[in-house]
């Protein structure tokens, strides 16, 4: 396959100056599978192609259309390859996201969290198939649990946490269960229950990430 050389970057401010609209020609890249990722896309016109190479044959994922959020796991996960390549079918525009946006969005909106937990779902359903692993899964479930906290919401139920977060970062519910044990090890979190005797995860830490961070330091 012919990699097709990526755009010159053209950018406009837009939204009051805190997101960046971006020009993609047809069969220009957004980003490539394995570049580091640090922005998600919201693609507002035109036509993307989400693709990957597995057992080195090239596997469409998707095909997206306006209004569709893409590269969405790099808000979430430190340092993490992209896991998959983005490719404009037709002349498009994006609206690019950064951590700082988006931590900025849900300090303004804290309602958003549970519409990004659904599309990260939704997405990792429908186009990976549990085909790509997610790197870095353990910083992916401490920065989504950081921004709940960030948010004030510091009781989540516990089975529903558990099953988003396995199907979000492509893993099994005993995998995030133990990250979780690890976090309340280190009494960042605790497993308990309710007022209604429902089972919960309580978060202990409002600045989770800086702690993990630093303890990893």
């Amino acid at each position: 396959m012919t990699i097709v050389q990526q755009q010159t970057v053209q950018m406009k401010q837009v939204s009051r100056g805190n997101f960046l609209m971006r020009n993609v020609l047809k069969h220009n890249v957004v980003f490539n599978q394995g570049a580091q990722g640090d922005a998600a896309y919201i693609l507002t016109e035109g036509k993307i192609e989400i693709s990957g190479i597995i057992e080195e044959h090239k596997k469409v994922f998707a095909i997206l259309k306006p209004i569709s959020i893409f590269g969405e796991m790099s808000l979430f996960l430190d340092e993490g390859a992209r896991t998959a390549t983005a490719i404009a079918l037709e002349d498009s525009k994006v609206i690019v996201v950064t951590k700082d946006d988006l931590e900025e969005f849900m300090r303004q909106s804290p309602k958003v969290i549970a519409s990004i937990i659904t599309v990260l779902v939704s997405r990792l359903k429908s186009t990976t198939k549990k085909a790509m692993k997610v790197p870095s899964t353990g910083m992916g479930v401490v920065r989504m649990l950081d921004l709940f906290a960030a948010n004030g919401k510091m009781e989540l139920k516990y089975e529903q946490t558990i099953k988003a977060f396995a199907d979000t970062f492509v893993t099994t519910p005993d995998k995030i269960e133990a990250y979780i044990q690890g976090l309340a090890q280190q009494d960042l979190v605790a497993v308990g229950r309710d007022a209604a005797d429902r089972r919960i995860i309580r978060i202990r830490e409002r600045d989770m990430l800086a702690t993990v961070m630093q303890n990893k330091d």
